[in-house]
């Protein structure tokens, strides 16, 4: 058939943008989530990679066939399939999408007089070396291994910095610390500036932010402050990480409440990451809270197992010698809650190494392993969850009963925090299916019932996803 399926997918993402929430396209249909396969008569095949969130994205599948039924003009069927996707792809893809003229409906267009099409002067690509300077080279959106926990993060964070002031805006991370925001939003700068050289990004921390307004105030000149708002209140992205440590600071947060209206009302981007929401901020002005809710809020919570390993196979990937994938493994299975101390660890073991050489990787053992990093072994442990701990906690934050939770009782008030804390042990702990079931004396089908009703629930309720993502987080901060 003479039709070019990857416009076809993408006319059809802009279609699709008008019947669901932007949010849910960017996260289940994104380049890196979602791809066209074929397209015969009465058939489109959608192909997404393995263990991705393909039963999930199920749920969006008819939208996804009247959408291509109307752009086709006749009644066609859509099927998912889980397949590999070579890296080299995602490349391709992204630049045919740059390349390629087609609608895109929610993004308002400039013509050749218009600056962001003028030509790139010198005084602009100082300005990108003078941001790029800033960042760490690391921090890519290449380089960051993306799991079920960062997915849709990381794919709002590839939209703003894609379509920077007309999506997402402001954009609010949170989750605890080490998990990768700080990665992400300077990924965020980096490939804006990349992308447009003329571009005004500014990224830096709340301290940072901070400390150049105590110095604009200290120097006592009406000019000090002019040159602070000339930086701040005239930049095409804003990005302050850490965000949490306004809270309590008054004059701070005035100065940060006029700068984020002046750049909110311009169609500014504005991207926040913090370690918890902005209600949950001690100390941060209500104005501020309701401003920093306005827009795209999303979380990051700790990575499964699976996750893990790819961060570290990733990771090695910088050293000459390879470590066993057992012992990559290992170091995974040790290392649950901090991405950070996961990447520390596999740093520290192979500075050992190289001063301690080895005649072969294979003669490192999980004895050496403890040797090595076994204290970042024990910092961790006080974060590694059990079955019993979670019932805990989700008994306390729903005021019921531990036993109420294991026992028979039908009424909503119990049946919903007993499956919410099944499908938290399901996810925060490596314990299997029966394990589980046993810690609840449920049975194996009802406890995959339950996961399955929670997951049904995040997908349709926003605030049901965010009561769930809430309790997570308080659950490792408290563990």
């Amino acid at each position: 058939m003479d039709i070019d399926i990857s416009i076809l997918w993408r006319q059809c993402l802009n279609l699709l943008k008008e019947k669901l929430p932007t949010q849910v396209v960017n996260m289940w249909f994104a380049p890196e989530t979602a791809r066209p396969l074929s397209l015969t008569e009465s058939e489109f095949v959608l192909g997404f990679p393995p263990n991705s969130f393909v039963d999930w994205a199920e749920n969006f599948r008819p939208q996804v066939a009247d959408a291509l039924s109307e752009l086709l003009g006749r009644k066609i069927e859509v099927r998912f399939q889980e397949c590999d996707f070579p890296e080299q792809a995602a490349v391709e893809c992204a630049e045919k999408k740059e390349e390629t003229d087609i609608s895109e409906k929610s993004i308002p267009k400039t013509d050749s007089s218009s600056e962001s099409s003028r030509a790139v002067s010198s005084n602009d690509l100082a300005q990108k070396e003078k941001t790029l300077s800033g960042l760490n080279r690391l921090f890519t959106f290449e380089n960051f291994v993306v799991g079920e926990n960062t997915l849709f993060a990381y794919n709002s964070c590839k939209e703003v910095a894609a379509h920077p002031g007309a999506v997402n805006n402001p954009l609010f991370i949170h989750g605890p610390s080490g998990l990768g925001k700080t990665h992400l939003l300077q990924a965020i700068a980096r490939d804006a500036v990349e992308r447009n050289p003329r571009l005004r990004v500014e990224y830096l921390t709340s301290e940072q932010f901070g400390n150049l307004f105590i110095e604009a105030v200290r120097s006592g000149r009406t000019q000090g402050m002019a040159e602070f708002h000339q930086r701040f209140r005239n930049v095409d992205i804003l990005l302050i990480d850490d965000i949490q440590f306004f809270g309590g600071k008054d004059g701070m947060q005035e100065e940060f409440f006029h700068t984020f209206n002046a750049l909110h009302d311009c169609h500014k981007q504005i991207v926040l990451a913090s370690d918890r929401i902005p209600q949950e901020i001690p100390g941060l002005e209500k104005r501020l809270v309701t401003r920093f809710e306005s827009g795209l809020t999303v979380d990051i919570t700790p990575p499964d197992l699976t996750t893990r390993v790819a961060i570290l196979t990733e990771k090695q990937q910088a050293y000459t010698r390879k470590l066993p994938n057992g012992i990559l493994e290992y170091l995974a299975q040790r290392i649950k809650s901090n991405v950070r101390n996961l990447e520390s660890s596999l740093l520290t073991l192979q500075a050992y190494l190289d001063m301690v050489p080895l005649q072969s990787y294979e003669e490192v053992t999980k004895a050496l392993v403890d040797k090595v990093v076994g204290n970042k072994f024990e910092v961790d442990a006080a974060t590694q969850l059990t079955v019993s701990r979670i019932l805990e906690f989700v008994a306390r934050r729903y005021d019921v009963r531990v036993q109420d939770l294991k026992g028979k009782g039908r009424q909503s008030e119990i049946t919903v925090p007993r499956q919410i804390a099944m499908y938290l042990s399901r996810k925060l702990t490596d314990k299997s299916l029966p394990e589980i079931a046993a810690g609840f004396d449920k049975s194996h089908p009802t406890v995959l019932h339950s996961i399955s009703v929670v997951e049904s629930k995040i997908q349709s309720s926003e605030e049901f996803r965010q009561e769930v993502a809430d309790l997570e987080r308080k659950i490792y901060e408290n563990a």
